[in-house]
């Protein structure tokens, strides 16, 4: 049996088991997120099954280099006319052909071509035995030797001729003495022995102590590098995930985690984000520096108002100043947008009145109002204006800094932008080319108001909306009509469109300044 080919073999079992271990350690190698290793202690039998393999390939090259010079031979096996011999391991195997039966040699053939020759040595026990020779002149040479030595032997041991058969037989002095065990150890001893060997018992408990220290060995190496890593990256991704997954200086980390938590927010000019800052870390020695810096972003969005709004108005900087103060104090950046809107019992007036009118229209009916004025009606107008609030503001105010939203329940405790109005007739009459009907003018009186909780001053402005001297209304009817009514509640429609308009318009130079980006834009937006 070569000993280079039997070298190369072990060699590569030794590399293939390194380069497993290798992409095994490598695998996530230092990354604070993904490298779980410390928990993961079932790598220890993965690393103790590929140690295993490497010690086993690594002990028997080293047992068959001891064999190898002590006994001068290669490993393999040796047949001679009395002893079939195998000596591929530290224990060698001897089958006494004393007590062959039979041998067989067939030669095996692939398609005509000659392939081996399988020597079957088949014992009066009934066990038997194979020797293979690849080449068939050194099958029939070996053959023929081994039948006339054979004959050779049968003869010296029959003669009693011990000198020639020490030349047969190299295990002889054994053979005299009856294949005694050379140990003298007792059943049970010998059971265990025999059980130790076939496991490789020393070589695994070797191979488990190996993978146990490499495993907390590569494991303390990537904490390091995490550590490392986390320190220097200073992101909280890295020192959550090291607070995760590491071991050695957690501790360390998740003292640090709040600054480094808070200097990473800074950069993004969030106030949402610096307010979860006192939520998550609510003991910690940031939390003065993360009040400064959210007064800081307030401060910003106000110096940032006062450049487009109406500079004049002190009594609005000064609603805007407590607005934002309280919004910064309660960390709640909503402010509610309520409309107060006519009661029953105004459109209710409103309509007793129009009917007083009809007297002095010489026949003609004037038509009710009341009715297009109910809640169904005006909620899409004061969407639009609720809309362009927000719109306006949002240009210069985060959402986390101030959010106007419409909110016609809101409590007292809550700021609130107030829009109250009213609708009273204007003294104008409105009547078509095409039809008896009449339409009373309304005025549309607004009253605003900022109002902060816990403050007594509050700035205000009233509008007042005319209606036009004149306004189209465009309709179809049907050409079976013979008188072309426009229909009743769009005439009162257009009439509040138009004064919820102009209230758009005025509510924006209210807050603004007319040469302001804010102004201008919002004043393209309603064209």
């Amino acid at each position: 049996m070569s000993n280079l080919k039997w070298y190369v073999i072990h060699a590569a079992m030794i590399l293939a088991c390194a380069f497993f271990i290798y992409l095994a350690a490598e695998a996530d190698f230092g990354d604070p997120v993904k490298d779980t290793s410390w928990a993961d202690t079932g790598m220890v039998a993965w690393y103790a099954i590929l140690f295993f393999g490497m010690v086993y390939a690594g002990h028997a090259i080293w047992q068959r280099m001891q064999l190898s010079a002590k006994f001068r031979f290669l490993p393999g096996r040796y047949l001679f006319p009395l002893a079939l011999v195998d000596i591929r391991s530290n224990k060698i195997a001897v089958h006494d052909l004393a007590q062959l039966r039979k041998l067989d040699a067939t030669h095996h053939e692939t398609n005509g071509r000659y392939n081996k020759t399988v020597f079957s040595f088949n014992f009066n026990d009934g066990t038997s035995k194979s020797l293979v020779i690849n080449n068939l002149n050194q099958a029939e040479i070996a053959l023929e030797k081994f039948n006339s030595y054979q004959s050779k032997a049968r003869a010296a041991f029959h003669n009693r001729d011990i000198a020639s058969l020490y030349g047969f037989d190299p295990f002889l002095d054994i053979r005299k003495n009856k294949w005694k065990e050379a140990l003298d150890t007792s059943g049970v001893a010998k059971k265990l022995v025999g059980l130790l060997h076939y496991l490789k018992t020393p070589l695994l408990i070797v191979a488990i102590v190996i993978a146990a220290l490499f495993w907390y060995g590569r494991n303390a190496a990537s904490d390091k590098k995490m550590y490392l890593n986390a320190k220097q990256q200073k992101t909280e991704s890295a020192y959550l995930g090291y607070i995760a997954n590491g071991k050695f200086r957690v501790a360390e980390l998740q003292a640090e985690l709040p600054r480094v938590v808070f200097n990473e927010t800074l950069k993004k000019n969030s106030v949402t984000l610096l307010r979860n800052l006192k939520t998550r870390f609510p003991q910690s020695d940031i939390l003065p520096e993360v009040a400064e810096e959210i007064h800081l972003l307030y401060d910003r969005s106000l110096q940032k108002f006062k450049a487009q709004a109406v500079n004049s108005d002190t009594g609005l900087i000064k609603s805007m100043e407590q607005l934002l103060k309280f919004a910064e104090e309660h960390d709640n950046p909503n402010v509610a947008i309520s409309f107060a809107r006519p009661t029953v019992s105004d459109l209710s007036q409103l309509d007793a009145f129009l009917k007083l009118k009809e007297n002095k229209l010489r026949g003609m009916k004037i038509i009710p109002a009341a009715k297009y004025f109910a809640d169904d009606s005006a909620a899409a107008r004061e969407a639009r204006i609720t809309t362009g609030i927000r719109s306006a503001f949002s240009a210069i105010f985060p959402n986390d800094v101030l959010a106007f939203n419409a909110n016609a329940a809101a409590k007292d405790n809550v700021p609130k932008l107030l829009i109250a109005y009213q609708i009273e007739p204007s003294g104008k009459v409105y009547t078509s080319e095409k039809q008896d009907d009449a339409f009373v003018g309304l005025v549309m009186r607004f009253k605003a108001a900022i109002v902060v909780p816990g403050s007594r001053e509050r700035w205000k402005f009233d509008l007042e909306v005319e209606p036009p001297d004149s306004f189209d209304v465009e309709y179809k009817t049907s050409s079976r009509d013979a008188v072309h009514h426009a229909p009743e509640g769009q005439v009162y429609a257009v009439m509040a469109e138009r004064a919820f308009d102009k209230l758009a318009t005025k509510i924006n130079a209210a807050f603004f300044s007319p040469d302001s980006a804010v102004f201008m834009r919002q004043v393209k937006n309603g064209r």
